[in-house]
């Protein structure tokens, strides 16, 4: 077990501090989707009306990091204030961040995610040709950053806050890992079965490497490079919660679980060679 896990042992914990936490992350993130929603989004469909998918996708996932910055202030206020933790162990309890890591992650899943699905389905790939290069830039850009903050935002809530909040309460990693897994698969279930299914094998496979290495540096890079490939080239943001009306796509679901198969040994390799940061015997 490592130091991450056990909330680095650092600062003051109980079931009160916890729901006061967790208010201010959610009063701040509503309050941020509702100041999207009547102010944002609005003039972004005046705006945008004439503009491409990419540029729309763009700017919509753009608007959602927006919103994910609200809900993080409200935990990282929590975290200072209630825990009296410093933020950064909510990430790693390395040294330093490790980029490389990170960059890793994103290289890695933004590759085996974009080979897949293509291979599963050429016909996917979103038609992007008649799309201008200022376009396609301004499109990739605006995704690179929503999902910068969107993605990592996720991994500290779910594989950060909530699963050493949840190994400080419970004493058991299985039981910590358990409910961080099925918290993010719950916040996905709105969208239909097969997304949830997706999300439980993509919060699983996080949760892994997370206990292996000792921080969110992969997962976070994973998460941004599987979301941003996703939406750049394969799926319009606006449908892409939309339950298939073909039923379950299994064969997606079982490149999915491999994908997270490869990151799982990926990340095995990279605690044998280097060990956590300051791992601890149990």
């Amino acid at each position: 077990m490592t130091p991450f896990i056990q909330a680095q042992g650092v600062g003051r914990h109980g079931w009160a501090r916890t729901l006061g936490t967790l208010a201010l992350m959610a009063g701040a993130g509503v309050a941020g989707t509702f100041a999207a929603r009547g102010t944002v989004l609005p003039i972004l469909r005046t705006t945008l009306a004439d503009a491409s998918e990419p540029v729309r996708s763009g700017a919509l996932i753009l608007m959602m990091g927006g919103i994910f910055v609200c809900a993080l202030t409200g935990l990282f206020l929590g975290v200072h204030w209630l825990h009296g933790r410093p933020i950064r162990s909510l990430v790693t309890t390395a040294p330093r961040l490790r980029i490389g890591q990170l960059l890793l992650g994103l290289i890695l899943s933004a590759g085996l995610v974009g080979i897949s699905a293509y291979a599963l389905d050429p016909g996917s790939l979103k038609p992007l040709s008649g799309v201008s290069l200022t376009g396609l830039s301004v499109s990739f850009l605006a995704m690179l950053v929503g999902f910068s903050i969107q993605a990592p935002a996720e991994e500290i809530i779910f594989r950060g806050y909530i699963l050493q909040v949840a190994m400080r309460g419970f004493r058991s990693v299985w039981a910590a890992a358990g409910l961080s897994v099925l918290l993010f698969t719950l916040a996905h279930f709105g969208y239909g079965i097969e997304t949830a299914l997706s999300s439980l094998t993509f919060a699983v496979g996080m949760t892994v490497i997370v206990v292996l290495l000792g921080g969110l540096e992969l997962a976070m890079g994973a998460h941004i490079g599987n979301n941003l490939i996703i939406a750049l080239l394969f799926q319009d943001v606006l449908d892409a919660n939309t339950p298939s009306a073909s039923g379950i796509a299994w064969d997606e679901l079982a490149v999915e679980a491999g994908i997270m198969l490869v990151l799982i040994i990926v990340a095995t390799l990279i605690r044998f060679s280097s060990r956590p940061a300051r791992s601890v015997q149990q």
